[in-house]
């Protein structure tokens, strides 16, 4: 990721092709150092994650100049109350699915000719039922997954 900065304005993203087809005159070496670039105002943004929560939108900024480099710049507002409905929404129809996936590879050993019994078929059942219980939980962005039996 580069920037390019032209009378305290920047252009963002940008990249090495753009800078080669506005010179399309200048023969660029294959590597070009950070030198060459900043001699054509050219900088590379250094990436700078952030860690949000479902709660939160994020909209990339431009980068700001942090001591003698550049980085990615977010900005990090509170999501409405509808954005977060639809991406608990989504994301337990994404827990639902992974729970029925579960469920399936499990199967087995509720059928009537399953080697599993006793002690150990008790906690298969244990086990296949918190899966089912898994939509009482209250976070679908915290879930609890219970432990498959050994």
């Amino acid at each position: 990721m580069y920037l390019k900065l032209e009378d305290g304005n920047i252009t963002y993203p940008y990249s090495i092709q753009d800078l080669k087809l506005e010179n399309s005159n200048v023969s660029f070496p294959k590597n070009l150092t950070e030198g060459t670039l900043e001699n054509f105002d050219v900088y590379k943004v250094h990436p700078n994650p952030v860690d949000v929560d479902y709660t939160k939108d994020i909209e990339e900024t431009d980068p700001v100049l942090s001591g003698s480099i550049y980085v990615q710049d977010w900005l990090i507002t509170s999501a409405s109350q509808e954005t977060i409905d639809k991406r608990e929404e989504i994301k337990w129809r994404e827990i639902r699915d992974e729970r029925s996936t579960l469920l399936q590879q499990s199967d087995w050993v509720v059928l009537a000719d399953s080697p599993i019994t006793g002690s150990k078929l008790t906690e298969w059942e244990t086990y296949r039922q918190d899966l089912r219980d898994i939509t009482e939980q209250l976070n679908p962005f915290n879930i609890t997954w219970p432990t498959i039996p050994s």
